[in-house]
């Protein structure tokens, strides 16, 4: 541990890029100021060990331990076949666990798995009710917890549902190269007048794959029908 004495409104740089300066001191307490780069994630030191926690426990997630953790609509656990069945994906269940732990919390039924080399390297799930957070889809929060990486090119996105705009432009910007999704029935992607989520993706070098996944459709359809309101806000064409 390096330890430098400073005074208020006195800083101290690291590397080329992050400049920590002392704003006040009061008693023990020391208040600091950091810039640093937009990429550079900067947290507490808690917060940081929470998110590697979360990072390292998705990392470890395999298949035969989502079997246990997911149930198919008739309550019984998932039979895991080979990986390019879509009623047995192992990582297609762990994105419906993810979108069941949302809906377990209140939020919108929709979750979302980064895999590398057959291994999950990072999961998330739709938010925004839970935070109160409009950006927190389910695709950006696992891209989020999945934390920096190096190249994404050797990676696949899977969601329980067809991204969003937004979402769909993060996995162009990041470089993934095949996106799975449960369905897209309920919510065929964003589109506006001049774009299309699907076509976008396609267009950009995406390989785009739709299971039509009966679980995914019955349980988005489920939440729709009950939640209209919340259902549009997420999707940005709720009425003022």
């Amino acid at each position: 541990m390096l330890v430098l004495a400073r005074q208020r409104d006195q800083a101290i740089m690291i590397g080329h890029d992050i400049e920590v300066s002392v704003v006040d001191i009061r008693g023990d307490k020391v208040r600091l100021g950091i810039n640093a780069p937009r990429s550079v994630s900067v947290h507490r030191k808690e917060i940081y060990e929470q998110i590697r926690k979360e990072n390292q426990a998705a990392a470890e997630v395999r298949p035969e331990d989502v079997s246990s953790l997911v149930s198919s609509p008739s309550g019984q656990p998932i039979r895991l076949v080979s990986d390019d069945s879509k009623a047995g994906d192992p990582f297609l269940a762990g994105a419906i666990y993810e979108a069941q732990k949302s809906a377990s919390h209140g939020g919108i039924p929709i979750g979302a798995v980064l895999v590398r080399g057959g291994r999950i390297i990072g999961r998330g799930h739709n938010r925004r009710v839970q935070r109160g957070d409009p950006m927190a889809h389910a695709e950006i929060d696992c891209l989020t917890n999945a934390g920096r990486q190096k190249t994404y090119r050797d990676t696949i996105l899977y969601s329980t549902l067809m991204p969003c705009l937004m979402c769909a432009a993060a996995i162009i910007q990041f470089g993934i190269p095949k996106l799975i999704v449960g369905e897209s029935t309920n919510f065929p992607g964003g589109q506006c007048k001049h774009a299309n989520a699907q076509q976008l993706l396609r267009d950009c070098g995406v390989e785009v794959i739709d299971l039509h996944d009966q679980q995914c459709i019955d349980m988005m359809a489920k939440f729709i029908q009950e939640n209209p309101g919340v259902w549009q806000e997420d999707i940005g064409t709720g009425s003022g």
